[in-house]
């Protein structure tokens, strides 16, 4: 942001008194702002001080100089950004939740946490602190847990070590 064109545009529009409206005095005070040119904002003032100018080409020429958008771009843009921080901070949160879901026992993938409900993540952590008092085998866990893979008594299900 120039500082230096904003002064001069409030300054000049101030010393313009009643030929600019105060749409064009916002206008002006945001062009500058946003470019920092204090040459190209002389020379909007100029255009916009001049009697019976087309107020709106004047607007439409100097936007497309500066890629100036209208408000409700600017604010589905800042929706888009705020969107995208929420999604990176969701995707780390499940990142962490998973990390410590592990680190007790609880194997469940990032995707799991995401499409389960919190009340069913906390329903199996029940079941299997409950497990683990009563001194059941685990399932889905690190701590020996079959993993959902029943003994059927044959050798195949078990790993002999040689």
């Amino acid at each position: 942001m120039g500082l230096n064109a904003l002064q001069q545009a409030v300054d000049a529009a101030s010393q313009m008194g009643n030929a600019l409206s105060g749409a064009d005095r916002e206008y002006v005070v945001q062009f500058a702002i946003q470019t920092g040119d204090t040459e190209l904002t002389s020379k909007l003032l100029d255009e916009l001080s001049q009697p019976g100018v087309d107020r709106e080409a004047v607007y439409r020429r100097f936007n497309a100089l500066t890629d100036f958008k209208p408000d409700w771009i600017r604010s589905i843009e800042n929706l888009l950004v705020s969107i995208e921080m929420y999604r990176i901070q969701e995707e780390k949160a499940v990142r962490t939740l998973t990390e410590l879901l592990s680190a007790f026992g609880m194997e469940l993938s990032e995707q799991e946490i995401k499409v389960l409900a919190p009340e069913q993540i906390k329903d199996h952590a029940d079941r299997l602190e409950i497990m683990k008092e009563v001194g059941l085998p685990m399932e889905n866990t690190r701590e020996g847990g079959d993993h959902g893979r029943r003994d059927t008594g044959s050798s195949a299900d078990h790993t002999r070590g040689l």
